[in-house]
């Protein structure tokens, strides 16, 4: 891996209408899942977070992600609690996107890295913490090690599927002209 990527693109009609287009894209995405969001989840949402990062860098990236998690928790609210750490969260996660992803060369080993990134930070610490701030109050309070026990598996089971599932995606869109 050469570098990281600390750039996002300049603000233009062209980059707001793809912004616009990714946050649809995230949007359908992340209703494409089954489980309990709460505990364990399984979904295709990761795959708009690695474009969204790959298209938009880091820092549009990160603010894209807070635009979708606020409009699915809004608009398109399926009866969930709106909670600002899933919010940080997903500002965390469009930036390490866009820092591993943007400009970048796709080579399996960034993509392993940055999905191995992703999934330590954004899924298995802060959505660990997050949810079990949020069973605090449930009289099935569930411990920080109870929860990280049923997380961990599925995360460590998901890393390689993911990286997998991204590597191809972002292989075929970054010979499309709208990579470049």
């Amino acid at each position: 891996m050469k570098k990281l990527s600390w750039k996002s693109p300049k603000l233009n009609v062209r980059n707001i209408t793809l912004s616009a287009l990714l946050i649809a894209i995230q949007i359908v995405l992340n209703k494409i899942a089954i489980g309990d969001p709460a505990v364990f989840k399984i979904g295709i949402g990761f795959i708009g977070t690695a474009l969204i990062g790959y298209l938009t860098g880091p820092w549009l990236g990160g603010v894209i992600l807070v635009l979708v998690d606020i409009i699915s928790n809004t608009v398109f609210s399926s009866g969930g609690v709106f909670f600002p750490g899933f919010t940080f969260s997903a500002f965390i996660s469009g930036i390490i996107a866009g820092v591993f992803l943007y400009h970048q060369k796709i080579t399996w080993q960034r993509i392993f890295l940055y999905e191995f990134i992703q999934i330590l930070i954004s899924n298995v610490i802060f959505t660990t913490l997050w949810v079990y701030i949020l069973s605090m109050t449930s009289p099935h309070h569930m411990t920080l090690t109870a929860l990280l026990a049923v997380r961990l598996p599925k995360e460590i089971i998901s890393w390689p599927i993911q990286a997998v599932v991204d590597l191809l995606i972002l292989k075929a869109v970054s010979k499309t002209k709208i990579a470049k």
